[in-house]
């Protein structure tokens, strides 16, 4: 079993994504790594401008636009998705949004290429008695290991 876990962030949270991370395990000493950031065309949302944009300090512009965003990270997941189980945080609205857009592009070829289903792990969190919310409290309380330094809002 393969998990393919990705988190984005969006500008607001039903606006367009401007970061975008995944990674997929594809064996068990190598992993499978999208990270993708596209500028914020439109006025930023001041959640995201307080909250988001100071976690993503060193995550470089590294696409011209959201439409090569989705696409780049659309063609990683198809790279990716066979035998894999796709798991997101909280996945509503911002991930499901983002699949959503990506198949929208082609929706006649697409269709049914997407993540189905796209596991929660808040649903999980919140079955198993933790706060839906916590992720990070979880992951500590149990001393589980995460192979990266992250924060909240930074993909």
């Amino acid at each position: 079993m393969r998990l393919f876990s990705v988190d984005a962030e969006t500008n607001g949270l039903y606006g367009p994504v401007f970061a975008i991370a995944a990674v997929v395990r594809v064996s068990e000493t190598q992993q499978a790594e999208f990270v993708g950031r596209c500028e914020i065309a439109e006025p930023i949302d001041d959640f995201v401008r307080q909250e988001v944009l100071p976690q993503l300090t060193g995550l470089a512009i590294t696409h011209p636009s959201v439409d090569q965003l989705e696409e780049d990270f659309w063609e990683f997941w198809r790279a990716h998705s066979r035998g894999s189980i796709a798991l997101a945080h909280c996945a509503y609205p911002v991930e499901t949004g983002l699949f959503r857009r990506c198949v929208e592009r082609q929706p006649f070829e697409r269709w049914n290429q997407g993540p189905f289903p796209l596991h929660d792990v808040g649903t999980i969190l919140l079955k198993t008695g933790h706060d839906p919310l916590e992720l990070d409290a979880y992951l500590e309380r149990y001393e589980q290991q995460v192979p990266f330094e992250g924060s909240p809002h930074h993909p």
